[in-house]
């Protein structure tokens, strides 16, 4: 449901209409973030709405349309664009599918030029697409590309799932990414008659939210889209997926596989639009039932069911049907068992139900967190109100306000009980019309039940009488026992560059309080000290990976994991610890009426962790047995090997199994481990940031962060990585189950020439200057890929290490003409500086975007300023001084970090994944 309302008095700031010619429009004004807007072109049409010819032309076109337009021709359209700020595919980005085709952009607004402009591109997108020839055919090649992309080693398993969801419908026919044959030879007409037709204005519409001007957007719109033209009389035809009529069984194996899972899967038709207060009442019942469930089973797995993992969901599909999807991943060592312990915790819920305590609890945790929802004062990002848009659009439902939902929560919730939600759970299984699907490989094939053996398991479950579900768990009223005994406060300084206050405690914790960028009356607590996995005995090193989940898993202090659960139920406050290789770590929030219980949560997982025993045993036992079922691929084999030769071999990149879980993983070492990267708070350093009256903030603050334990604390790094020769190499292998080949070409060294603030920025540009050249020749010029991949890392600890990566999947045929072309771009960028002049100013214009956008985020600076002090940086000018540093890098820098990183590595490897011998490129 959403935060907002639509068209209706309660929400004003909603305009929607309707042209002349049918298209629907949309504007939301929306501040946050300021100086930018969403805007989208949703069109009702997709692969189901081609005939023979055009199989795969509704997605082929969504590409042309980045290929030429009335006022963008060619490749005009991304230029521009780019010039402007935005990044191809995380601000320019469109999607297709069965029934929809999405366009969307997310750009600035400072400029009304450039909005101006941007409703210019969509106008030309919903009327003007030119759909050159010679663009055609140089786009055949992209999208063959990216059909290889698409092939993946589970792909028998994932046609086989989805033709069973399509269930012989037009959609079944149409597979988005359409005919091979099609998209090598169609002629153009076929997809000129396909844009005439389907991106009609009536089947359109255009969306704007954002910091914008309503008036001068609807002026625009009215201006730009009311003269495209619209059919008379044309009509999408309505395209339904058949309800199952009986029950059927499929069994199915996959060469590759490497699991076994049993799918029950029904369909329903789908569910209608929230409107009104009865229709609330249903929707409510099926989210609570879905989440009552999905505890249910959460629950059922520290009894130690046979099954791996199972889940039981209700979910919409292409906005055309609804699913009901119950699914368990089989034990290959007690194959029947999982399916039977798996049919009777299904059972137990259609003949009991649930119980009294569950259904208060996801009551309360709903209740609870609409009521916060409405009480918060956060502003709502524009990407989420246009996901409103999409469902009012796409799925005629109305946007319903907080407000209003809450009225109707409470006006319905009562009637919401455990005969109703009982009653709902059984319409929505019927047994006569399951199909069901079982797919594994061919180790576990033989053993696995035969079809007649699995329809009297469930069967037989429905006619006998399965006990009732129990859970027992003690209610506690209070996280603490006692205040913890308050610290000192030696010392407060402000920092104005980031507009924060540290506070020096007497028990050796800094904690560095920033206001929130936008008033959203919470409260983030992020915390961490050096040291983490690398600080370890490797005896410990395994442990330490499992440390905070056992401890998580546990309970703290008197209460159980049960009994923690119960007591957090319904309020804001959440706390993670977590444990890395070079720190450790906490990151929680609540709501500021819960700040007490954030702070108070954090002090009692710190102080009081537990081991219980049953639920290590379980943990342990589930580790054994994963990595003993385990199917090792020759793909596996293939990264675990080019892992070693990158990073050397020891005990951390070792390849695990049963034996060094067994001998390795012991109880008696998890809390040792736990405290010695918590225990002593010496040393630590906590972000906050919050709103919290600073008074208040602060006696939370001495209280439970400054009660933590204080003493001396080693968490000096110990580890040594392993030296790992000079070395340039070819690393190939036949190895892939997809007809694809993957190639990574990549480079390592041990130094960091500058401040790792400053290398990171420029390794960030090298990437996308690299990532451009290498689209624009490897995918627009040679269409031999589908998108290249840059990337690059670097880390001071424990001691210097970068690395970068280019790579792509393509046809395993030319890989050596796609190496030696992005050789010859990487050499070209390291040589020549002004060959890549105008991609730079592109990147830092998107790069000041990018920060402006970033500096109103909360999440940005915490992180920000965590790093900061981690890499000890001896300054907070790095935010203040973005622009200057931006703009004083060179060509020259970006072209010398080229030669050192890439060409004169220490070393350097092509990677290259073929397909075995035999595997089918159809």
């Amino acid at each position: 449901m959403s935060s907002w309302v639509s068209g209706n008095p309660e929400d004003p700031k909603l305009i929607k209409g309707k042209l002349k010619n049918g298209m629907t429009y949309y504007i939301y004004p929306n501040d946050f973030p300021k100086n930018e807007a969403v805007y989208r072109l949703f069109v009702k049409s997709g692969s189901v709405l081609e005939n023979e010819k055009q199989r795969g032309l509704a997605h082929f076109l969504e590409h042309m349309a980045f290929n030429g337009t009335t006022h963008f021709p060619n490749e005009t359209l991304i230029r521009y664009l780019e010039s402007n700020g935005a990044k191809f595919g995380k601000d320019v980005n469109a999607h297709t599918s069965y029934n929809e085709t999405v366009y969307k952009l997310q750009l600035p607004t400072s400029d009304s030029k450039f909005v101006d402009q941007t409703m210019t591109i969509i106008s030309d997108w919903a009327g003007g697409l030119t759909l050159d020839s010679t663009e055609i055919e140089q786009e055949r090649g992209v999208i063959m590309s990216e059909w290889f992309s698409t092939k993946k080693a589970n792909e028998v398993v994932q046609q086989a799932f989805l033709s069973k969801l399509l269930n012989g419908s037009r959609f079944a026919e149409r597979k988005v990414i359409g005919d091979t044959a099609v998209i090598k030879n169609f002629k153009r007409q076929e997809i000129v008659d396909y844009y005439h037709q389907w991106y009609d204005p009536q089947f359109m519409a255009v969306a704007v939210v954002g910091d914008v001007s309503v008036p001068e957007i609807e002026a625009m719109i009215h201006a730009k889209f009311e003269g495209i033209p619209s059919k008379r009389g044309n009509k999408i035809p309505t395209y339904d997926i058949p309800n199952y009529r009986t029950r059927s069984f499929e069994r199915i194996v996959d060469p590759e596989g490497t699991k076994a899972d049993l799918s029950l899967i029904q369909l329903f038709k789908k569910d209608s639009p929230v409107n009104t207060e009865k229709d609330y009442e249903s929707y409510l019942r099926r989210s609570l039932l879905n989440q009552l469930i999905k505890r249910r089973l959460s629950n059922l797995t520290f009894d130690n069911p046979a099954y791996k993992s199972a889940s039981v969901q209700f979910s919409g599909f292409l906005n055309t049907k609804k699913i009901g999807l119950a699914s368990v991943q089989i034990n290959p060592e007690q194959p029947e068992k999982s399916i039977i312990d798996f049919a009777v915790h299904l059972e137990q819920m259609l003949q009991h139900g649930f119980l009294d305590t569950e259904i208060e609890a996801v009551k309360t945790s709903y209740g609870r967190a609409l009521q916060r929802k409405l009480e918060r004062k956060a502003p709502v990002a524009s990407t989420s109100l246009m996901d409103e848009i999409y469902n009012d659009f796409y799925k005629d439902q109305k946007m319903i306000s907080t407000a209003s939902e809450y009225e109707w929560y409470k006006a319905t919730v009562d009637r919401v009980d455990a005969q109703s939600l009982r009653k709902e759970l059984r319409s929505l299984m019927q047994p006569k019309r399951i199909q069901y699907q079982l797919t594994s490989y061919p180790k576990v094939d033989p053993i696995l039940p035969s079809q007649e053996r699995i329809y009297t398991i469930f069967d037989s479950l429905g006619k006998a009488k399965v006990l009732p579900y129990h859970l027992a768990v003690q209610e506690h009223d209070q996280l603490l026992e006692e205040t913890p005994v308050a610290s000192t406060l030696i010392a407060t300084t402000l920092v104005p560059e980031i507009k924060s206050t540290v506070y020096e405690l007497s028990n050796g914790v800094r904690v560095i309080v920033k206001k929130p960028e936008v008033r959203d009356s919470k409260l983030t607590i992020t915390g961490f000290r050096k040291g983490g996995m690398y600080a370890l005995d490797s005896a410990d090193y395994l442990t330490a990976q499992y440390a905070t989940n056992v401890a998580a898993l546990s309970g703290a202090g008197t209460l159980s994991r049960e009994s923690l659960a119960q007591y957090l139920n319904g309020k804001s406050a959440s706390m993670r610890f977590l444990i890395d290789k070079t720190r450790s770590g906490v990151a929680g929030s609540a709501d500021l009426k819960d700040a007490e219980t954030l702070f108070q949560l954090l002090y009692l997982r710190w102080t009081s962790p537990r081991v219980d025993s049953k639920n290590f045993n379980l943990i342990k036992e589930k580790a054994k047995e994963s990595y003993r079922t385990a199917i090792k691929t020759d793909a596996n084999i293939y990264q675990l090997e080019l892992g070693q030769m990158l990073n050397g071999s020891d005990y951390t990149n070792r390849e695990i199994n049963e034996s060094i879980i067994e001998n390795e993983l012991h109880a008696s070492r998890i809390l040792p481990v736990f405290n010695k990267m918590y225990g002593n708070a010496n040393g630590y350093t906590f972000v906050l940031s919050t709103d919290l009256d600073e008074d208040v903030l602060k006696e939370l603050v001495l209280t439970y962060l400054g009660g933590l334990p204080s003493g001396s604390v080693d968490t000096s790094y110990v580890y040594e990585r392993p030296v790992v020769p000079r070395q340039t190499l070819r690393f190939e292998r036949a190895v892939s189950d997809s007809p694809k080949a993957t190639v990574s070409l990549i480079t390592q060294k041990n130094t960091i020439s500058e401040p790792i603030e400053v290398y990171n920025l420029k390794s960030d540009i090298l990437s996308a200057v690299l990532r451009m050249k290498l689209q624009a020749t490897l995918r627009e010029r040679m269409g031999m890929i589908y998108s290249a991949g840059v990337s690059a890392s670097a880390t001071p600890y424990p001691d210097a290490l970068s690395r970068q990566s280019i790579s792509f999947n393509c046809d395993p045929k030319n890989v050596e003409v796609l190496i030696e072309a992005a050789q010859q771009e990487l050499a070209k960028v390291a040589s020549d500086p002004s060959s890549f002049e105008k991609e730079l100013a592109d990147i830092k214009s998107n790069q000041l975007k990018e920060m402006a956008i970033n500096k109103q985020k909360d999440s940005f600076w915490s992180t920000y300023i965590r790093n900061t002090l981690f890499y000890g940086i001896d300054n907070w000018n790095y935010i203040g001084d973005f622009d200057h540093i931006l703009n004083s890098i060179t060509a020259q820098d970006i072209a010398d970090l080229c030669k050192a990183d890439y060409i004169d590595s220490q070393i350097s490897i092509q990677a290259v994944m073929l397909p075995k011998e035999g595997i089918s490129k159809k």
